[in-house]
């Protein structure tokens, strides 16, 4: 049997290729394309894009290419088609289905899913594996898939989604067991103890019984009596654990530091060491120390010279600065910690990152008198207190005129109190337009089934319009005294049109509790549905019944007749009036 040939397209920098079919040849990218079977133009005679379907060529925008086979995109009723294998069908049949390449048959009206190629109902589960295999299984509670497999959950379980196994059985390394007669330590197994014992544990390999003994790092066993340090065990009441293991003690008040004793009652820990707490102080964990009443002290985590230094802190962040003067005391620093200098708390103070003389007052970067201005958190007005202004919060109000409740200002004219919320006869007052009966559209709120199927029984609804859509409502609230209602329009009864899950806003003129049904009718005259439909009484919404339904198109069918007589009568007028233009159009050009 012949090999059939190796096609691929070898490209360059220019704009010519390489085609390896029949015969090597070169071709320009722009103007051809290469297939299985050799050179073609790239756009046919009529200027149309052309693409490889096995030994060959389709147009792309009018036909399709299924498996070797060329057939047309669009059918003769106008529908567009796709490839189901080698064969073409139209997604929109509902008497067939295609599944993974193959094509099935399905009773209208009866659902049907797929399972790989296969088809199943709707009381049929499939499963699959790992390589794509599948087997369908009739449904049954308590049952889940294990790759092609079916099993009862309350039973067993699917190990590792390979294997089904009951649920008593484990694997312990590459060994098969008996959750109720065994144990399993990491990988090593234990006969004639379970591994729901609550007397029994594992430490690494071993298993032990809880009331005798305790683990200790995962891999040492101790009395139980005792407690781990590090990997062995001490005795509470006459040991410290220490760094490098226990250490007996001989008072209480001894701790550890490190790997030695010390007695917190006269002595620190600083790291690993242990110092006089009457002379010395630790500055850090590391070990830093330094000794009480002299010129040395911590800063932080570091030591310094109190005498010719000063430490200087600002927002977590810690600088050790040089005295300009041997009195100061303190350090002001800006948020960059680029400029710091020293002062004397006595007579200056540091206010954003400036030092100021005790004499000055500031607000914010402001220099302010106490007599006549007012400092707000910060924010400064000058001669705000001659004005008869006060602080609420970094603003500033008049009582005359505002109240401030909670650091904010609000006018007195709202008759507002700061310890009261507004009455509730205030919150709840109905607005003035709102209409609280339910008539026309707004039936729906309150009216039951057999009304609606009554009352289109005796032509008590104008059902003679230009659309009636199936919609399907998928959330609704109340917003200023009126219901607005999400819906998906879903297709048009009439015309057989679908929408495609076009979503819109409807807005109900009237106060409605809920509208309990889920499904709906909408008649209406509208043919342009933007974000938000504003409803009127014109207008009919209806709850989806199947009685409901068959009675609109029931009552459709005669609106037909009306609409064509109309047509009729509207075209004979017309007519008229253009014989009646043409005449006078004539007498004026022979004048």
């Amino acid at each position: 049997m012949m090999k059939k040939p190796v096609v691929f397209a070898g490209q360059d920098s220019s704009n010519e290729s390489t085609c390896i079919g029949h015969s090597i040849q070169t071709y320009q990218k722009q103007t051809a394309i290469c297939c299985r079977h050799g050179i073609e133009p790239k756009y046919s005679g009529d200027g149309q894009e052309q693409d490889c379907c096995s030994n060959q060529t389709y147009i792309i925008d009018t036909q399709l290419c299924c498996e070797k086979s060329v057939v047309f995109k669009i059918t003769d009723n106008g529908r567009e088609t796709k490839c189901c294998g080698s064969l073409r069908y139209d997604p929109k049949d509902e008497t067939k289905l295609c599944c993974n390449g193959k094509l099935h048959e399905k009773k209208l009206g009866k659902r049907s899913w797929c399972c790989g190629q296969l088809k199943m109902k709707s009381n049929e589960r499939c499963c699959k594996d790992l390589h794509g295999d599948v087997a369908i299984h009739k449904k049954k509670p308590y049952m889940k898939c294990c790759q092609t497999e079916y099993y009862n959950k309350g039973s067993h379980y699917c190990f590792r989604n390979r294997k089904i196994l009951p649920l008593h059985q484990k694997l312990c390394g590459d060994q098969l067991y008996d959750t109720r007669t065994n144990k399993c330590c990491m990988k090593k197994l234990y006969n004639n103890i379970s591994d729901n014992d609550p007397d029994y544990d594992c430490c690494g390999v071993k298993v032990f019984h809880k009331a005798m003994k305790k683990c200790c790092s995962l891999s040492n066993l101790i009395p139980a009596a005792t407690s781990c340090c590090q990997k062995e065990s001490y005795n509470t009441k006459t040991e410290r654990c220490c760094d490098n293991g226990p250490i007996k003690f001989q008072k209480h008040s001894e701790q550890c530091c490190g790997a030695t004793l010390y007695d917190s009652k006269t002595q620190g820990c600083c790291g690993t060491r242990s110092f006089n707490i009457s002379t010395h102080t630790c500055c850090s964990s590391s070990g830093n120390m330094v000794a009480k009443y002299t010129d040395n002290k911590c800063c932080g985590t570091t030591t310094y010279n109190s005498k010719a230094k000063v430490c200087c802190a600002f927002e977590n962040k810690i600088e050790i600065v040089n005295k300009s003067e041997d009195n100061h005391d303190s350090c002001c620093s800006s948020g960059s910690m680029n400029v710091s200098e020293s002062f004397s708390k006595n007579t200056h103070y540091c206010s954003l990152g400036k030092v100021i003389s005790n004499e000055i007052k500031m607000c914010g970067s402001f220099e302010y008198k106490k007599d006549s201005d007012i400092c707000c958190q910060g924010v400064f007005e000058k001669d705000g207190k001659l004005n008869g202004k006060k602080c609420c919060g970094v603003g500033t109000f008049s009582k005359a005129t505002h109240l401030c409740c909670t650091n904010q200002i609000y006018s007195r004219k709202e008759r507002r109190r700061c310890d009261k919320k507004p009455s509730n006869g205030l919150l709840n007052r109905r607005p003035r337009n709102m209409k609280t009966s339910a008539k026309g559209v707004c039936r729906i709120c309150n009216d039951s089934k057999r009304f609606f199927v009554k009352a289109l029984k005796s032509n008590g609804f104008d059902v003679c319009k230009r659309q009636a859509l199936k919609v399907r409502i998928i959330s609704q609230r109340r917003h200023s005294g009126k219901r607005r209602i999400k819906m998906i329009i879903q297709t048009d009864l009439y015309s057989e049109k679908d929408y495609e899950r076009k979503k819109i806003e409807v807005l109900l003129p009237c106060s409605c509790r809920r509208i309990r049904a889920s499904k709906a009718i909408l008649i209406t005259e509208l043919e342009d549905f933007r974000e938000t439909v504003r409803l009127g009484d014109s207008d009919i919404l209806l709850p989806w019944y199947s009685s409901v339904r068959k009675h609109v198109l029931r009552q459709w069918k005669t609106c037909k007749t009306k609409k064509n007589d109309l047509v009729v009568n509207n075209m004979l007028e017309i007519k008229s009036f253009i014989d009646y233009k043409y005449n006078k159009l004539t007498e004026k050009n022979l004048k």
